[in-house]
């Protein structure tokens, strides 16, 4: 047996663990007082094995048929599987009879909080916060549930509160970046991270973040000393490297970051998911001869790879190659039925081929996918507009917009789908955040109307709003 799967617990977890798959896993009668039993099972719940999770629950429901603690880890299992029904029952009749049991409560929190009910999560985190034990957890539970309703100002706040305690995990740090950077407050992590790189020097976690931040506020010399510091503390640090490779080629260095990639390849666990990467860096410079020569590789390393297999379709199509491009569509939705890539793909090579109900089919199928990512729905969109949909598009956009309030990609095609079904009071809502150069080419005619003309934003003289004779 790999005693690998132990590296992230105790000594103590590790021989109970093993004492208890060499005996009760084995037929045998063995005594553990209920603490142990809480440990193995606890140790089953996080690493997901399913079958010695369940032995070790029945075992320990038979010798304490009346322990809370090990009634609330059974339904941790329901939670753990979905089955938030059975959870909600055994939670429910627990807190009746012990209403001031913080284990309870804060199990309660979890199982709302899958439940997408994030206000009654955040009640009830709260109350099992009263006895201030492993707060940093609970805490980072709060940030996430604002997170979800989008407040990230609270959701910050918590998160803060979090790293005031001891008992954060790191992750913790990977979701205040994210919520920095949904906010739009990347100085804030800066700062944040400066400081905690100053008194953990090594802590290679906290230099990722600072990398990441620098980047997204375009210091792209700053981004990438930082993330060279986090490899230089851990040699096989993924992220890093790919983080390092973002920053160069968004700072004008495509080049550097196909080395860093390549670079990465000697200590990579995850072949594939590098030679994929580098097919996706070409592919953004539109160098797809290139690019399909890296996601071949990939498919060699795992040729179940369907983002490889949609990144060959995707290549293929761009070379005009439509029958080749669907090939590998198939290939790689036969290996992934849901992958968002390849649906996204296929609705546009359906689209090409002016098959648009199967394009919307596609489209659909993509956007509801729990991997579908802002490229695909912005995909969507010009789907939407082009086939004039503009109804859809209308409302796609709007629920866009609730995520991303005043998202110049979102604004601008919702003003556009507004002008063409006439819908004029939404359009004046949306002219103050629409990228006016995009808004012309889309719609030409409101630069026209004498009404909506003087609302439009003035042209910019930089690149992103320079017109196309300008650009020539």
């Amino acid at each position: 047996m790999n005693n690998d799967r132990f590296t992230d617990f105790d000594d103590e977890v590790r021989q109970l663990v093993l004492d208890f798959e060499r005996t009760v896993l084995n037929g045998e009668n063995q005594f553990y007082d209920v603490d142990e039993l809480e440990m193995i099972i606890d140790y089953y719940l996080e690493v997901q094995d399913k079958e010695p999770l369940m032995t070790a629950l029945i075992y320990a429901e038979q010798l304490y048929p009346e322990s809370t603690e090990i009634k609330i880890r059974r339904a941790h299992w329901y939670i753990a599987n979905r089955q938030f029904d059975r959870a909600l029952e055994i939670l429910l009749r627990l807190e009746e009879q012990e209403p001031d049991n913080t284990d309870i409560a804060y199990s309660l929190g979890v199982l709302y909080g899958e439940m997408e009910q994030s206000e009654k999560a955040i009640d009830y985190f709260l109350q099992a916060a009263t006895d201030g034990w492993q707060l940093g957890r609970i805490y980072a539970n709060i940030a996430e549930e604002y997170y979800k309703m989008h407040d990230y100002n609270e959701a910050i706040q918590y998160y803060l509160k979090a790293f005031g305690t001891d008992s954060y995990d790191v992750q913790t740090f990977y979701n205040y970046l994210d919520t920095c950077q949904q906010a739009g407050i990347c100085d804030e992590a800066v700062q944040f991270f400066k400081l905690y790189v100053e008194s953990h020097p090594y802590g290679k976690e906290g230099w990722y973040c600072l990398g990441c931040a620098y980047r997204d506020l375009g210091m792209f010399d700053r981004a990438i000393d930082a993330e060279e510091y986090a490899i230089a503390i851990d040699k096989s640090y993924a992220m890093a490297y790919f983080e390092l490779s973002r920053a160069q080629e968004e700072g004008g260095h495509a080049g550097d970051a196909a080395t860093t990639l390549i670079r990465y390849l000697d200590v990579a666990g995850d072949r594939a998911e590098v030679y994929r990467a580098l097919g996706d860096l070409f592919v953004r410079q539109d160098n797809f001869e290139t690019a399909m020569l890296y996601y071949k590789k990939a498919v060699v390393e795992n040729e179940a790879d369907a983002y490889a297999l949609a990144g060959l379709a995707m290549c293929c199509m761009h070379m005009g190659d439509l029958s080749m491009a669907l090939n590998y569509v198939k290939k790689a939705l036969a290996a992934d039925a849901e992958n968002p890539d390849a649906l996204c793909c296929a609705a546009m090579i359906y689209d090409s081929r002016g098959n648009v109900e199967m394009a919307n089919d596609y489209f659909d199928r993509c956007i509801v996918s729990p991997r579908c990512t802002e490229a695909h729905c912005r995909y969507y969109a010009v789907f939407l507009f082009n086939r004039e949909f503009y109804d859809t598009l209308i409302d796609f956009a709007e629920e866009s917009l609730e995520i991303y309030p005043h998202d110049i990609f979102y604004s601008t095609y919702l003003a556009a789908a507004c002008f063409y079904t006439n819908r004029y009071n939404k359009l004046r809502h949306a002219l103050p955040d629409v990228h006016p150069v995009m808004l012309r080419e889309m719609c030409p005619a409101i630069w026209e109307n004498p009404r909506l003309a003087p609302l439009l934003p003035e042209m910019r003289s930089d690149d992103e709003f320079k017109t196309p004779e300008n650009n020539e």
